[in-house]
């Protein structure tokens, strides 16, 4: 290509050198953002795959109300999700809440009360039937614990992961919250 080519308008038109570069820097960021998307994505599904059955699993150990290696049954059914979830979850920010009930029926109930007002809301002062014993109206009956033979306890994992990727942060938000649970019948140990 000679100098007069390169100061001419009409000497570029038909010069393709370089274009595919051009084309790929401009494909990359795009390209870069759906791959990590992608990955990340299959995180998320990944760890609630594994939460899944970490619950399950220690829901699985909680109903034989064994104790063993000079663990508490709650310190063993941590000790289950942490194993089980291979080392995704910080354990120091999982919430596992436990929660006993007498039977099925029961789960998620509040404390019956005498609705003054009818505004279908307990307001202090109503009177109530106090289930559980603790002196203060509940809107949840149950209990915190892993229950005794023949209880019936609902296990609820709560965490929230960090989502790395700025396109899905966009879309999903900072954290993307897990929520787990399972309700089982204690063996009649």
């Amino acid at each position: 290509m000679s100098v007069e080519q390169v100061f001419r308008p009409a000497g570029l038109a038909g010069d393709c050198r370089g274009s595919a570069m051009l084309e790929f820097a401009i494909i990359l960021p795009v390209l870069l953002m759906f791959v990590f998307g992608c990955i990340e994505i299959a995180v998320i599904i990944f760890l609630s795959s594994s939460i899944e059955s970490a619950i399950l699993q220690a829901s699985r150990y909680g109903i034989t109300g064994e104790t063993s290696g000079g663990l508490s049954r709650q310190e063993r059914v941590l000790e289950i999700v942490e194993r089980n979830s291979f080392g995704l979850l910080d354990m120091d920010v999982v919430d596992l809440e436990t929660r006993v009930y007498a039977n099925f029926g029961d789960i998620g109930a509040s404390e019956p009360f005498t609705d003054a007002n009818d505004n279908d809301a307990f307001d202090p002062g109503e009177s109530f039937t106090d289930v559980n014993g603790n002196g203060v109206w509940d809107a949840d009956i149950g209990e915190a614990g892993l229950g005794g033979p023949s209880d019936v306890v609902v296990y609820r994992l709560r965490y929230s992961w960090g989502i790395m990727t700025p396109f899905i942060q966009g879309v999903l938000g900072q954290k993307f919250p897990y929520v787990s649970s399972v309700a089982v019948r204690n063996e009649p140990f």
